[in-house]
């Protein structure tokens, strides 16, 4: 890990600094842990005091920022940037070229240049894997697969037959790609299984969490939309279309049919029922449910379950925190009645 100057960085992120450009730094850190040698950064001004505190040597800040102890490197996107410096001390780090002997590899699949293969991975009939992809150990690449080159599979993977995958995809340890889709219809007291005959397509700059599972479209695709990356645990079922650059948090449960649209966000454990419509660059709050056919439109910030737009989801949920009052109110009220009532008829009784 090399060293780099605070004038290298801020060469690299396109920052402006204030103090020191020579400052040699070694390393990246959270700003709690960072030390003399180390940059970290900071996004709002109610971290300026920690900053300062703070033991590190350099950090990103936004403008508006500045310390008597500290070189700043100032930059509209403090975050964005930090991210790019800690690609710049820890690049990926290339994989050993080559097929390990212990693999297995149907003679029938296309094998690109330059690409690294585990042990114990096995690659189906027709396969075909494109220029220096990385696949783990213990993957499993099923017959006609599709790979796209620099696509990156970690240990343990599962693609079934059939899956498409983009180039420069990352998927985690432990996903599986292409199960079954969840189809069944009843009859004569037995659930009957549905033949799920079509595939599923992960497009190009995906990354797809650990212990994920998207399942195969009864007919068609199951498509994941470029740059969408998810969460682990996360669960697409068949048929499901997720559009470009969403975001699946842990534990998103989407069932089939539905629809999500571009830059959608899907906070963690949303459930969303069958054949449901999300329009582009809506957000759905953590632990919301969005029931069977909903159409829900683009822009919008939702939450709850049933999922209602966030404003009126909080007035309800304010309104029924005054609930046992109110009960409380009506109870008393109650009582006040039936008095009355029964002082109105005593007023009635003649001599």
């Amino acid at each position: 890990m090399a060293p780099y100057t605070v004038e290298d960085i801020a060469r690299v992120v396109g920052g402006t600094v204030i103090g020191n450009p020579a400052l040699v730094l070694q390393d990246v850190n959270s700003l709690a842990l960072a030390g003399p040698d180390q940059l970290s950064f900071i996004t709002s001004e109610k971290h300026f005091k920690e900053a300062s505190a703070s033991q590190a040597g350099c950090v990103i800040a936004p403008p508006g920022y500045s310390s008597a102890n500290k070189t700043v490197i100032v930059h509209e996107h403090p975050k964005v940037a930090f991210a790019k410096v800690m690609w710049l001390f820890h690049p990926e780090q290339a994989a050993a070229r080559g097929i390990h002997p212990t693999a297995v590899v149907d003679p029938s699949a296309v094998i690109g240049s330059e690409v690294s293969i585990g042990p114990h991975v096995t690659i189906g009939k027709h396969a075909m894997i494109g220029d220096r992809v990385v696949i783990g150990p213990g993957a499993v690449v099923g017959a006609q697969v599709r790979i796209g080159k620099e696509t990156r599979i970690a240990p343990n993977v599962t693609l079934y037959d059939g899956v498409q995958i983009g180039a420069k995809v990352l998927i985690h340890a432990g996903t599986v790609i292409g199960a079954d889709g969840f189809g069944f219809v009843f009859d004569e007291g037995r659930h009957l299984k549905v033949p799920q005959l079509g595939n599923v397509i992960i497009e190009d700059e995906v990354e797809i969490g650990a212990n994920c599972t998207i399942d195969r479209a009864t007919f068609g695709s199951t498509v994941i939309g470029q740059g969408t990356k998810t969460d682990n645990l996360v669960h697409v079922a068949h048929n499901v279309t997720v559009g470009k650059h969403v975001l699946l948090v842990a534990q998103v449960g989407i069932a089939g049919s539905s629809k999500i649209g571009n830059y959608v966000t899907l906070a963690g454990q949303v459930g969303i029922a069958d054949n449901v419509r999300i329009g582009d660059s809506t957000i759905v709050g953590a632990q919301s449910g969005v029931f069977p056919n909903k159409r829900i439109g683009p822009n919008q910030i939702i939450w709850g379950s049933p999922a209602n737009p966030l404003e009126e989801e909080k007035l309800q949920r304010a309104s029924l925190s005054f609930l046992p009052k109110f009960l409380e109110r009506l109870k008393q009220l109650e009582q006040r009645l039936e008095a009355l009532e029964e002082t109105l008829r005593h007023s009635k009784v003649g001599p």
